[in-house]
């Protein structure tokens, strides 16, 4: 089957609003990521910043070293479980707040011990919270878990049938949505099919939306755009602008490889400088700086 020609969008997307720029440098302090088999793996490297009162050394956020532009994977398992969205919102239970080393084994523990949502939904939380231990706030994630799983079995993600998240992506989003409304593929209004999912914050939407939300809709078997029978189709990953800073690092890296340094805070989009594409090649680390863009961690 021939593939599709994907349709590259705009410079700007008319989904992102310019971020307001700040008056005062501040200092920012974030735990780095480096890519790795299990998982995302938090590490810390050093950036020079100048204030006008001396220089001062901080930590730098998202910093990673990049897979090279041709590799078919960047490192996340959302990659990995993007055929299926149930696991995938599980997986961003065990994620959030904690490094993808430790939490991504015992991820698969619980997938092997409760293979199927009917299996989760009716396990003892109790089980589950012990399992989860060794990654903090075990009690409230399996109580998160087996509720996303009954809710799931009740009413999954269905096409044409979305619900709001309040100021989701932005400010004010939703607010217009009444609480139990939903709102079909017609209307305007901001809204997500998996947004009634409980234990589903902005980490999770924005992963799903990534990995998941274009083949849920049947507009392509993948959310690279595999198949898409429109030729204007713009997959989904390309509108989301996630907080996360492993999501940064990975739409960063798709970015590159159509061609383009992808500012993080505002979607603005510039074509790729040939001293990045160095660095790749060359095994280097990137960060996202405070600004949003790509720069090259000097050794």
């Amino acid at each position: 089957m021939a593939r599709a020609v994907v349709k590259r969008s705009p410079k700007k997307s008319p989904y992102f609003t310019t971020a307001a720029s700040s008056r005062v440098k501040r200092e920012h302090s974030e735990r780095a990521v480096i890519s790795c088999a299990e998982g995302i793996e938090a590490v810390e490297v050093k950036q020079t910043v100048v204030t006008k009162a001396k220089q001062r050394k901080v930590k730098s956020p998202s910093c990673v070293p990049f897979a090279p532009t041709g590799a078919s994977e960047f490192g996340l398992v959302q990659e990995k479980l993007a055929h299926d969205p149930f696991r995938l919102l599980i997986a961003t239970i065990f994620l959030n707040k904690t490094r993808g080393k430790v939490a991504i084994p015992v991820l698969y523990q619980l997938f092997g011990k409760y293979p199927t949502p009917a299996d989760l939904a009716s396990a003892n939380t109790s089980d589950i919270a012990e399992m989860m231990q060794c990654l903090g706030l075990q009690n409230t994630r399996a109580k998160k878990c087996v509720e996303l799983s009954r809710k799931w079995l009740e009413t999954p993600p269905t096409k044409g049938v979305r619900y709001r998240r309040l100021h989701y992506p932005k400010h004010k989003d939703g607010s217009d949505i009444k609480p139990r409304e939903t709102v079909d593929e017609d209307d305007s209004r901001i809204a997500w099919e998996a947004a009634h999912l409980p234990g589903i914050g902005p980490y999770a939407l924005d992963s799903w939306r990534i990995f998941c939300r274009d083949e849920m809709r049947g507009l392509a078997k993948d959310w690279k755009g595999t198949g898409a029978s429109n030729s204007d189709f713009v997959p989904e990953w390309k509108t989301v602008l996630p907080q996360d800073k492993e999501l940064r690092a990975f739409l960063a890296w798709m970015w590159l490889k159509e061609g383009y340094e992808w500012n993080c805070l505002n979607g603005e989009l510039k074509p790729v400088r040939k001293k990045i594409l160095r660095a790749i090649e060359k095994d280097r680390s990137l960060y996202l700086n405070h600004k949003g863009r790509l720069k090259v961690i000097k050794r």
